[in-house]
Order: structure tokens, then C-alpha cells, then sequence
């Protein structure tokens, strides 16, 4: 009697609850979530793509999720998306307290007034165009050959650590070229750094040892050794603001007026594997750079948007850098690996390439060369779409927004995942709905149908080319270093393959890998044997 008493009620309340809900105009979802947690729970523990993809089977393509004691409405439409991606309806939000504490209120490419965010990326944009990105190569490889150099006497590469360890060089030595100050040991720089990057996902512990009070500790140390090497093109940035009265647009206009940065010191082309951090260590920013396009001047320009433009503010922009740089570089360098190590027939297709790239440019790897592999960009652009490298963005709204029949609220946030939006892709997608994962996405049970690198390429028997590909946004929020990554790893897989064999020592590694809010391998299953050819 009192069981079914108790199942009335539910199923009375839950009406109710529908009946509310159609009032408000919201979209659905389930009645409970878990406490806490909320739905941050199944996505943890489970298969986060195999979750999404039966709510959207049973909701619709906009649904609410639970994450954290935030409401999250979960858009699967592209075209839906579009309002929500204007800086105008919604502004960047992580719903991670550790995170936003760290990296500040105003994370990373918040909206701001008066175009500063566009300004900011047309100067990204322009210090990582092709001549830019020609001149870095250089240095990018002689880290990558003082790595190697650690994998070949070893025989084998743990990818993960691996992954961490090159995003962490390429960020502070080569894309930033982190200027310390005398005294200041590189190495320990570099420690300080990761520790960072540890508590950045952490709990929210102030207790002394945990891995956030450790970063918040190694956040103060990094921001005062930062400020000596910025000083002086804080100074040139703010000098050249006053000039136009505080004008960012007007600002960026000059930089974009002037000539490419030239190509960097000549030591940087040095095969001694310790010269790109030596050479890097001994590079001051010139009063001309802050003339030119840059990244380090892109990153000042960003934190100038702030109304407490002092000179932490400018350290707190390069720490931004080497956080999304190196983060990028990591996570996408490890899904990529993971993912090409378990086919041979992947492998064998890029080495074929390598030969021919050979036999007509010679061995040298230049960006020029890199412009020339069309399957190991296909093969990047595969991997990234059945693994991106990140979960997609969420966004918190500015203003109510309609979105379809529904309108959301002001200070909702929303979520695109871009693993979802890649498993209803209309050029890959049947539509059906009889299985956990579509099989173009299904890498756990369907491999070889699912990670094709020749869809990318057309050609027949080769079926539709992707059309859904959001792993760095969309957009006005397109990834600014997009290019930049898929270079760095482009140049490492070449110089791999052409030389090596890649046999994971784990072959199911990575369906033991945590998958939310990224790809973890199990302690001891990443490592990757290098076979000579």
C-alpha cells in the first residue's frame, strides 16, 4: 500500500513537473539528478559520449543536464548554436571553482567591450600566419629531436607523461620563449608551471598539500617571476594604448599595419638539443615588438581589456598561454597517439607519404614540407574528430535567448559537446538510434569502420566527407592556435614514423582510459614501443 501510494506520488509530481516546465518554455530532461555531482557523475564513471547520446535520443537535440548544482542546457543543433556564439547573447564560463580561481574571474576570452575580444584574435591570428608559423618551426624541432633523442634510448614512450612533458616545452621554450630572470633555474620554472596546471581541475581544498593550494601557491611564484621578462613591453604596450586613448581596435589596427615579425635568432636552427631553451632564455622582448603582431603582445593586448591593466596583469596573460597552449598541445597530442598506435594500417599509410614527401622535397621538415601531407592531415582531423581534445565550451547567457521553441534564461549556462555534435554529423549519421555510440564514432567496439582517415580525402568508396567538426569551436570562437597545434604534431608524427613503428604495450589502453573532462590512460598502460622499420 505504501509502495504504491509512493509510486502515485511520483508519477503525479512528475507531471506537474512536466506540465511547469512547457509553462517556462524550457527544454526537458530527466526529474532527479544525483546529489551534488549531479549528472558530472555518469560522465565521470562512464562513457560520457554513450550518456549524451542516449539523452539526446530521448530528449531532442536541447536538453538539460545537471553538473556541479548548475543547470546546463545541452544544444546538439549547430544552427541553435549561433546566437549563443555571439559575444553579444552569451561570454565563456567553466563551471569549475579551482578553475575560475586560478585563472582568474575573467577566464581566458571572456566577452569584452569595445572589440577588444576581436582585436585580440585578428592579432593572434596574424603572429601564427604561415610566415610566423615558418619561423617557429625551427625551434618546435629541435625540442622534438631532444625528446626523441629520451624515447630512442628507451626503446618506448609512456604518451601521456610524454604528451605533458613536449605541450610543456613547446609552450614555455619555443611559442612563448619565456624570458626569467637571472638565477631563475628553468627546470624549476617548468615544475611550477605543471603544478599549476595540476590543481587547475582539483578539488576545491584549501588544506595545506592538497593540489590546489599547491597551484595557488605556485601561481604567486610564477606571476613575480614572470614580471621581470614583461616589464618592458608592458611598458611599450601601454605607451602605444595612451597614444590612441586607451583604444584597443585602434591599437591592434597598428600592429596589423606592420610587417611579419622576422624569423628568430639563428641558433634556433642549432641540432644541440639544449640551444631553443638556451636561446630562448637569453631572448628579451625588443622595444620593437610591441609593433609587431605576437603572441606575447596578443596576450597583453587580452589582459589590457581588464580595467586593473597593471604588470601582474601582463605576467597573468603569458601564464594564460602556457596554460592553453600547453594544455592543447598535451591533450591532443596524447588522443592522437593513442589513437595511431592501434592502427598499423594508419601507420603504414603516413610512412608511404613520408617516403614521397622525401623522394620530392628532400628529408629537411619544414613548415613548407608540412603543407605538403594530405593523409596525415586527414589522419589528424580523424583523430580529433573521434577524440577531440576537448569537451566542447560552455557559455553562460547574457540576455534570454531563443533557441528553437524554447527560451533560455539570462545566467543559464550552455553546453555543446563536440563529441555529440561529431555523432550526429548528417554526412555520417543513418539516424538510427538502435545503438549505445554510431558507429562512425564507436572506437571502443568498431575501430577499423570508425577511425578512417580517408574520409577526409573523398575518393570512391570512401563515403561522405565530415561535416560536423567543432573539436576548437566554431566560429568567432574557432580555436586562434588551431593551426598552430596541428603543426607541432604533424612535424612529431612525421619524424616519428618515418623512422619507427608505434606498438601500444597495453592494446586496450584506451578503453581503460577515464574519459571526462579528458582522456586519462589507466597508471601504467600508455606505454608505446618504438620498432625501427
Amino acid at each position: 500500500m505504501v509502495l504504491s501510494t509512493l509510486t502515485a506520488a511520483l508519477v503525479v509530481a512528475y507531471e506537474v513537473y512536466k506540465v511547469l516546465y512547457r509553462r517556462k518554455g524550457l527544454p526537458p530532461g530527466p526529474l532527479l539528478h544525483p546529489p551534488f555531482l549531479g549528472d558530472g557523475l555518469y560522465l565521470g564513471v562512464g562513457n560520457p559520449l554513450r550518456f549524451l547520446f542516449a539523452r539526446f535520443k530521448r530528449y531532442g537535440s536541447i536538453f538539460r543536464i545537471q553538473m556541479m548544482g548548475e543547470r546546463i542546457w545541452l544544444i546538439n543543433d549547430p544552427l541553435a548554436l549561433r546566437p549563443i556564439l555571439t559575444d553579444e547573447k552569451a561570454e565563456p564560463f567553466i563551471p569549475i571553482t579551482t578553475f575560475k580561481t586560478l585563472m582568474g574571474d575573467d577566464v581566458i576570452l571572456r566577452a569584452h567591450a569595445a572589440g577588444a575580444h576581436s582585436s585580440w584574435r585578428k592579432v593572434f591570428l596574424a603572429a601564427v600566419a604561415p610566415k610566423e608559423l615558418a619561423s617557429l618551426v625551427p625551434r618546435v624541432l629541435d625540442i622534438m629531436h631532444h625528446h626523441m633523442a629520451a624515447w630512442e634510448a628507451d626503446g618506448k614512450v609512456h604518451i601521456y607523461s610524454a604528451a605533458r612533458a613536449m605541450g610543456l616545452d613547446l609552450s614555455v621554450d619555443a611559442i612563448m620563449q619565456v624570458k626569467l630572470p637571472e638565477g631563475v633555474d628553468r627546470g624549476h620554472f617548468k615544475k611550477q608551471v605543471e603544478t599549476f596546471y595540476d590543481g587547475l581541475y582539483a578539488l576545491h581544498s584549501p588544506l595545506p598539500g592538497s593540489a590546489f593550494s599547491r597551484a595557488l601557491a605556485a601561481k604567486a611564484w610564477l606571476l613575480e617571476t614572470l614580471q621581470p621578462g614583461v616589464r618592458e613591453l608592458h611598458a611599450e604596450v601601454m605607451k602605444k594604448l595612451d597614444a590612441v586613448d586607451g583604444s584597443i581596435p585602434a591599437y591592434a589596427a597598428q600592429l596589423l599595419d606592420q610587417p611579419s615579425a622576422d624569423e628568430g635568432p639563428a641558433a634556433a636552427g642549432s641540432k644541440d638539443p639544449t640551444v631553443a631553451q638556451e636561446a630562448a632564455a637569453a631572448t628579451s622582448y625588443p622595444p620593437s615588438l610591441a609593433e609587431k603582431p605576437s603572441i606575447p603582445v596578443a596576450q597583453i593586448l587580452h589582459r589590457a581589456s581588464t580595467s586593473r591593466f597593471e604588470l601582474q596583469e601582463a605576467a597573468l596573460g603569458l601564464l594564460h598561454m602556457l596554460v592553453g597552449s600547453g594544455d592543447t598541445t598535451r591533450f591532443a597530442l596524447f588522443n592522437i597517439w593513442a589513437l595511431v598506435s592501434r592502427s598499423p594500417r594508419v601507420q603504414d599509410k603516413i610512412h608511404q607519404e613520408q617516403l614521397q614527401v622525401i623522394a620530392q622535397y628532400g628529408s629537411e621538415l619544414t613548415y613548407q614540407v608540412a603543407c605538403h601531407m594530405p593523409y596525415l592531415d586527414a589522419t589528424l582531423k580523424e583523430c580529433m574528430r573521434i577524440l577531440p581534445a576537448s569537451g566542447g565550451s560552455m557559455r553562460r547567457l547574457l540576455d534570454d535567448v531563443r533557441v528553437g521553441d524554447y527560451v533560455l534564461p539570462k545566467g543559464d549556462m550552455v553546453w555543446y559537446h563536440a563529441g555529440l555534435l561529431h555523432c550526429t554529423d548528417p554526412a555520417l549519421w543513418d539516424g538510427r538510434t538502435d545503438y549505445d555510440v554510431p558507429p562512425h564514432m564507436d572506437w571502443r567496439h568498431n575501430f577499423e569502420h570508425a577511425f578512417r582517415p580517408e574520409r577526409w580525402l573523398g575518393g570512391e568508396g570512401e563515403g561522405a566527407r565530415p561535416r560536423s567538426y567543432f573539436t576548437f569551436g566554431s566560429g568567432a570562437h574557432l580555436c586562434a592556435g588551431m593551426n598552430l597545434v596541428y603543426l607541432e604534431i604533424k612535424l612529431l608524427l612525421a619524424m616519428v614514423l618515418r623512422k619507427y613503428r608505434l606498438r601500444p604495450e597495453c592494446p586496450d589502453m584506451l578503453n581503460g582510459c577515464r574519459l571526462f573532462p579528458f582522456l586519462v590512460p589507466a597508471k601504467g598502460t600508455d606505454g608505446v614501443v618504438l620498432e625501427p622499420r
